[in-house]
């Protein structure tokens, strides 16, 4: 997974989410048919705007079915579209791996 930090948008692209996910937008597409937790909001042309709560909740998928090697019918039982469901070991790895980020860039600046 991508270790970007979420921007302070209200709403981002499926690109943008793409990239700080890590995965395709095509899974993306293909998540949201699976987990009904995912529900972007979606214009006129049918273009997808994700919430910062959208991509917590992918995050979650993302650790769940490539880390933790869940398939995705246990993974959409495990997740929840409210702050309860946020597993507090994934939360800190991911805060680890951001602090993690943060570190490596101070060091090469450093250097």
């Amino acid at each position: 997974m991508e270790n970007t930090e979420i921007p302070a948008k209200k709403y981002l692209k499926i690109g943008a989410v793409s990239t700080i996910i890590g995965v395709p937008a095509s899974t993306l597409r293909f998540w949201e048919k699976t987990f009904p937790q995912i529900k972007p909001m979606k214009n006129k042309k049918g273009d997808r705007f994700y919430t910062a709560k959208d991509i917590v909740v992918l995050k979650e998928i993302y650790y769940l079915s490539h880390e933790k090697g869940v398939r995705l019918a246990q993974a959409s039982k495990k997740v929840k579209r409210n702050e309860e469901w946020v597993n507090p070991q994934a939360k800190l790895i991911q805060e680890l791996r951001e602090f993690r980020e943060k570190l490596i860039r101070i060091k090469e600046q450093l250097e």
